[in-house]
């Protein structure tokens, strides 16, 4: 081993073993305190995903994944009962180690070492062993197939299978998260829109049963309100949807994420009426708070 590589070996050595003793100097951050750190992140994330819709930059589609993503990861944050903790490692004991063990390790390269053999081939170590999505799904099933009581699980296996474009298979791990819920509102939306993505878009009755539970839910009440007047649409009652689509408009924020997708529903049930967007009105009688905003649609 030439002097120059003995060096830069020793250097990064010292390097790592000054980033190991300083979270054993330093009191270290309960790892609820992490979580905290995490789910604000994740929460920051969901937000941007949010204002990269609104801005046009991001598909619904792409968006919806990207949040089930971090939907896992917040779900992963939940604290799990741990076993009894050890009696702790004194803090000299753990220094000690961390400055031997990579020192020892070192010497060993040093006399066994072959540094000058070429690198392994990449087909070889890509063939090493790796976590397959499949396999990790058939683990999960075969848990909940002995804990059929894990909301959670539940809520991962309908997450992941959406993901994956398994939309029958999602919306039957959402429907188990719904019974274990106690028919929450917010799983119960989830729920319907996996059964409208399994029906190739087709508001089914029993994913219009799933968002009337869901209505319930102010925050995602207006995904709710949308999917029922689909349902209506899709029905032949294009008049009763368009009225429940303006009254939707109405109600929500001039900045929400979901506007440009609502008035071009809008404006194409209105066309095919032969309406006038711009002359509709609320079921109060109140007209358009941003008619003169709306495009033709295409």
């Amino acid at each position: 081993m030439s002097l120059g590589l003995a060096i830069a070996m020793l250097a990064m050595t010292l390097l790592a073993v000054a980033l190991l003793l300083g979270p054993l100097v330093l009191n270290r951050r309960a790892a609820a305190s992490r979580d905290a750190y995490n789910l604000a992140v994740y929460r920051d994330q969901l937000a941007e995903i949010e204002r990269d819709v609104g801005r046009g930059v991001l598909e619904p589609g792409d968006a919806e994944m990207a949040k089930a993503e971090i939907g896992r990861r917040i779900l992963a944050l939940t604290p799990v009962q741990a076993p009894a903790a050890s009696p702790r490692t004194p803090l000299a004991f753990a220094m000690i180690a961390v400055i031997l063990v990579p020192f020892a390790a070192w010497t060993l390269y040093w006399d066994l070492g072959a540094p000058n053999l070429p690198d392994e081939p990449h087909d070889s170590v890509a063939a090493g062993p790796h976590l397959d999505i499949n396999d990790a799904l058939k683990q999960l099933a075969a848990h909940l197939a002995d804990h059929p009581d894990d909301l959670k699980g539940w809520l991962l296996l309908a997450r992941t299978e959406r993901d994956l474009g398994r939309y029958s298979e999602a919306a039957d791990g959402y429907r188990h998260a719904v019974e274990l819920s106690n028919q929450n509102p917010e799983i119960a939306g989830d729920w319907g829109e996996a059964q409208i993505l399994a029906a190739n878009g087709t508001v089914t009755p029993s994913a219009v049963a799933a968002f009337k539970i869901a209505l319930a839910d102010s925050a995602s009440a207006p995904r709710s309100r949308f999917y029922l007047a689909l349902a209506d649409y899709q029905a032949g009652d294009v008049k009763k949807a368009l009225q429940e689509w303006v009254d939707l408009e109405a109600d929500s924020p001039a900045d929400a994420t979901w506007m440009p997708m609502l008035r071009k529903q809008i404006a194409d049930a209105a066309k095919s009426l032969g309406v006038d967007p711009a002359t509709l009105k609320t079921s109060a009688g109140a007209p358009r708070k941003a008619a003169e905003t709306q495009s033709p649609s295409r």
